[in-house]
């Protein structure tokens, strides 16, 4: 290669990268939002080792791109183009759906939803609460589903796990088709649909109902929850309700036996940092909010609160639908023994990389069903 030719190419690789991460991001967005989702299908190959998929782009969505927005510094419009140019994170998914349809077996390409949502920028508009553990974030496609997913699965998990995939790949069986049973062959023509892209992919979950297809929104929202704000020269609840969308309210006192059992969790704190390993003692949530006869779906969600006003906010995604869900514990005991100090009651997320959304003294858990008419409702 001649050096003009190296030349000539490093210089588009720069204009792309500041095409991409201009520091004006304000004028980024007007750009992004004149363009036309004119993007066309096609079948594009990856340079690398040779074991590297076949990404198929599928059909291209039929709306004017992915909008974003809500409680973001900027409200973006990302058409499918803008969404290839972005770093890439891949995950493979084995989907099925809660009904027990087969969807195929795929490896996915595109960006994070978290690395969209930072190029959006959070920010709240209007809180009481200073830091981002309430919001929920409401993906929606062109058919009008929409999901709930919680700002904590976003930005306390792998970034990996939860992507806005632009490509896919099928996984395909090593056998060939007339060596495999008629019975399979439904499930293997799964690998042959037509994906609509962009596509949500939550490869966390065990089942495959909030990976949406052909989404056109991201939606940004606080809650605004109205919780009670006592001060309290130590930190205490003597019980918890558990209210909102749910068939019988009930307040607890002792948590119950069944389903009784302790976790070994790894405590670090974005603000203090390592605690140390601690064993927990507690029961799973998703068991208390079933007693209670929770009403909810893909686009639940559970705010949980302190007397103080401190909060967080689960997906019913998180608690329902991934492995980790049942691990998600109400908890009254470390080591074996009562605390008092973290206000007798308080919540664990094993699976969280920061130990924020452990609320203490828990005095309130509410299911809110969210719509954007009234999403406090």
């Amino acid at each position: 290669m001649s050096n003009r030719s190296v030349y000539l190419s490093v210089v588009m690789s720069v204009l792309l990268v500041i095409s991409v991460f201009g520091c004006d991001r304000s004028d980024r967005a007007s750009r992004l939002a004149e363009k036309n989702d004119t993007h066309k299908a096609g079948v594009t190959k990856k340079s690398g080792g040779i074991n590297d998929p076949v990404m198929s782009r599928g059909k291209a969505g039929v709306h004017s791109g992915l909008h974003i927005s809500g409680e973001v510094r900027q409200q973006l419009t990302l058409q499918r183009e803008d969404l290839e140019r972005l770093h890439a994170a891949t995950t493979r998914t084995n989907e099925v759906l809660r009904s027990g349809h087969y969807r195929g077996a795929f490896t996915y390409r595109g960006p994070s939803l978290r690395s969209l949502l930072e190029f959006a920028g959070i920010d709240k508009k209007s809180s009481d609460f200073n830091k981002d553990l309430d919001l929920v974030i409401v993906v929606e496609n062109g058919e009008g589903e929409e999901i709930a997913l919680s700002w904590g699965e976003i930005f306390y998990r792998n970034p990996g796990d939860i992507i806005v995939a632009v490509e896919a790949a099928p996984i395909r069986p090593h056998h060939e088709r007339d060596r495999i049973p008629r019975a399979y062959w439904p499930w293997l023509d799964q690998l042959d649909r037509e994906i609509g892209f962009p596509k949500l992919v939550v490869a966390n979950d065990f089942y495959s109902d909030r990976s949406l297809e052909g989404i056109r929104r991201i939606q940004v929202i606080d809650l605004h929850p109205a919780v009670q704000r006592k001060k309290q020269k130590m930190l205490f609840s003597p019980s918890f309700s558990i209210c909102g969308a749910v068939a019988n309210p009930v307040t607890i006192s002792v948590l119950p036996e069944k389903n009784y059992d302790t976790v070994v969790f790894k405590e670090v704190g974005d603000g203090q940092g390592y605690h140390g390993l601690k064993t927990f003692g507690g029961v799973p949530l998703v068991d208390l909010l079933e007693q209670a006869g929770m009403k909810g779906d893909l686009d639940t969600a559970v705010v949980i609160s302190a007397p103080d006003g401190y909060r967080t906010t689960l997906s019913y995604g998180e608690l329902f639908l991934s492995n980790g869900g049942k691990d998600i514990r109400i908890g009254d005991t470390m080591g074996g023994e009562y605390l008092t100090n973290r206000g007798k009651f308080f919540v664990l997320l094993p699976d969280d990389l920061s130990a924020d959304r452990s609320v203490k003294a828990i005095q309130e858990i509410r299911v809110v069903p969210l719509s954007r008419e009234n999403p406090s409702e």
